[in-house]
């Protein structure tokens, strides 16, 4: 054994296995950021309205895997898990350090094995994109209706 080995060897017993990107991990509980499919927050979970989103992700992804948060409401974790298991997904309750979360704290990721790199994983842009368009083109009939009618 070589003066490098020895102190790898000592490194790893002293500090554990390096990890990569361990602050990304932490944040995505415990996954990589281009493993995503999609992201909750604390206060994201709460909504119903996003329960349609879930389950069309779930049925797109079906190999994927539903993380919880530990610290979040029981009422939340029980929410998802039923979801998670109508569409038989895996899901996993993850500890993080910290004793509660906030708001804006992800709560709920849902991630596969491989790397996917959706660019926008947040489920609020996503819902508000797919209202917005819809509301547009109804006002634009409306108006172009009344428009002939009175000209």
């Amino acid at each position: 054994m070589g003066q490098k080995d020895i102190q790898d060897y000592l490194d790893k017993g002293m500090y554990g296995t390096p990890q990569i990107k361990p602050d990304e991990q932490k944040k995505y509980l415990g996954t990589y950021r281009e493993r995503v499919v999609f992201a909750m927050t604390s206060e994201e979970t709460t909504k119903i309205s996003f329960d349609r989103f879930c389950l069309e992700k779930f049925s797109d992804y079906p190999k994927g895997t539903l993380l919880i948060d530990a610290n979040a409401d029981i009422k939340v974790q029980n929410h998802f898990m039923k979801l998670a298991q109508q569409k038989q997904i895996d899901f996993r309750l993850v500890d993080k350090d910290a004793d509660c979360l906030d708001n804006q704290d992800i709560a709920m990721v849902f991630t596969l094995d491989q790397a996917v790199d959706i660019e926008d994983i947040s489920v609020k842009e996503k819902k508000q994109t797919q209202s917005i368009p819809t509301k547009t083109t109804t006002n634009e009939k409306k108006s172009g209706f009344f428009k002939k009618l009175f000209s």
